[in-house]
């Protein structure tokens, strides 16, 4: 795979190679045309360029064994302004928190980590709490490389960028080029999924599920939180020559919801084609992937809709176009990526256990696997916070829910807690301590991470690689049963005990699983 530097202005294009051996000859071609290449990669089949001219389709149909050649954003597409943090209120917070204690030997904020607590995560790391030869890719926004939870697992040669900042979506750039260093995250949201994973225990913050492996940054999301299908396709190609372990994906490839063969009712030519080539190249990619042995977990989503039943798409173009209602066909639409897919749950104090909770996806027909597996994701029993997890400074400073000397602010306070070498309560910290910030999220973003977490451990205490399909075997197999609640109120949940539309086949068991 080759990766360049784009120009700052143009469209940017996927062109599709009928077969992948003829990427580089094609790629020669439309570069000897004129447009600026952004990513060969000859393991799929796809070229990617950037370029202000409007022919560039016909150009690149124009190349022998090209079998599509595709835009994510219209001619003339003025998007809105994009939004910045706005800091909040600077005076230095004097109430913060103090958590449950934690179990002997904890790090000071497991007590928060009320997931970890209900997929044990303590009984797995009795057995073990992973090898670092297990390697665990993000593909999310960036991992925060300065985080002190983070760091000692991080792999930063390894770790690569697969994108450009995009100035009309993601603001001003602050990197020569909008290429951000490896180990920024502007977002928070890959910075957070990582701390679930494998956040260090080291004395600091939180604990993560598998906090003996090695994380391996994979960015392919915008600072603005979109994921487009190049960058997607290119990071889960280099995860599978990198041959990693495990790979999470806590999101949808944009612009599209969901994307279906042929397109939708009322699609352009254009916008089905782009659908078309989603598809073809994901699937592409996945069988990379599990030709190299990489477990891929992805979220199920937060549209609290029925995955498996058909439906209306109200959101999509979320960039380049203008978003209208389209119907959603199951039989030929899916949600990319689509691999062992994780629903969200909270553990409710209650008989019966676990409930959805309320934004998550769901399949009124479980037999078509397009749910797999239940994991923490949202609110905490008695309703409060989310998950707890890891936060990169300068987004908490952004957002004033810090100062300039590192203080969590009365507004932070509500939202952000830190954990210092010194202690937790420190108002005032050294400068030069490495002091670590936490966050609350929730969505079934925050529940992928507990399986892809869990599958880590899986293949440490396996003592060698694993298959993909064998990996998913075990998560299933030892996966909490739980039957279909009582009180879902209009989802109907179809299924048994074993397995159904809301948990799969069951809450993972982090214990279980590795034992």
């Amino acid at each position: 795979m080759q990766l360049f530097t784009p120009p700052a202005e143009g469209r940017d294009w996927v062109v599709v190679a009928k077969d992948p051996a003829d990427t580089q000859r094609i790629a020669d071609a439309l570069k000897s045309d004129g447009p600026a290449l952004t990513s060969i990669n000859t393991a799929i089949g796809m070229v990617t360029l950037r370029s202000p001219d409007d022919d560039v389709q016909k150009r690149a149909k124009g190349v022998d064994g090209v079998s599509a050649a595709v835009t994510d954003r219209s001619a003339g597409w003025t998007p809105d302004e994009p939004q910045l943090p706005v800091a909040g209120d600077l005076t230095p917070a004097t109430d913060i928190p103090t958590p449950p204690s934690p179990a002997e030997g904890g790090d000071p904020f497991d007590g928060w980590l009320w997931g970890a607590a209900a997929i044990d995560v303590a009984g797995a790391h009795e057995v073990t709490t992973g090898r670092r030869e297990v390697r665990v890719g993000v593909i999310d926004t960036g991992i925060d490389a300065s985080h002190p939870d983070l760091a000692p697992g991080l792999d930063t040669g390894l770790s690569r960028s697969f994108v450009t900042d995009l100035p009309d979506i993601d603001g001003p750039c602050e990197a020569d080029g909008c290429v951000d260093p490896v180990g920024a995250d502007d977002a928070g949201h890959g910075t957070h999924v990582a701390g679930t994973i494998a956040a260090a225990a080291n004395g600091l913050g939180v604990t993560g599920v598998a906090p003996g492996v090695t994380l391996v940054d994979l960015r392919a999301g915008q600072d603005a939180g979109l994921f487009f299908i190049g960058p997607t396709i290119n990071a889960l190609t280099y995860a599978a020559d990198q041959r990693l372990d495990v790979v999470n994906m806590s999101y949808y490839v944009d612009p599209w919801l969901v994307a279906c063969r042929g397109g939708a009712p009322g699609d352009s030519p254009d916008q089905a084609a782009f659908r078309d080539v989603s598809i073809e190249l994901m699937h592409r990619a996945y069988d990379v992937a599990d030709k190299a042995g990489v477990t891929i977990v992805s979220s199920a989503g937060n549209d609290a809709a029925d995955v498996g039943a058909p439906g209306t798409d109200e959101t999509s173009p979320d960039y380049g176009g203008t978003a209208r209602d389209r119907s959603v066909d199951p039989s030929s639409c899916e949600r990319l990526p689509a691999r062992r897919q994780a629903r969200d749950r909270r553990r409710l104090r209650r008989p019966g256990g676990d409930a959805r909770s309320t934004f998550s996806n769901w399949t009124s027909d479980p037999s078509d696997r397009r749910i797999d597996i239940a994991a923490p994701g949202g609110r905490e029993p008695d309703g409060r916070g989310g998950i707890l997890s890891t936060m990169p400074r300068d987004l908490a400073r952004a957002e004033g829910a810090i100062d300039d000397e590192g203080r969590v602010t009365q507004d932070g306070n509500q939202r952000v807690v830190r954990s210092c070498p010194d202690g937790i309560g420190d108002t005032d910290p050294d400068p030069d301590e490495r002091c670590g910030l936490y966050t609350r999220l929730q969505g079934t973003s925050m529940a992928s991470p507990h399986v892809a977490g869990v599958a880590a451990p899986v293949i440490s205490a396996h003592g060698d690689r694993m298959r993909p399909d064998d990996v998913a075997a075990t998560l299933g197999r030892t996966a909490t049963d739980e039957p279909c609640p009582a009180d879902e109120g209009a989802v109907t949940c179809e299924g048994t005990t074993q397995l159904n539309g809301i948990f799969g086949e069951g809450v993972v068991d982090a214990a279980a699983a590795v034992r």
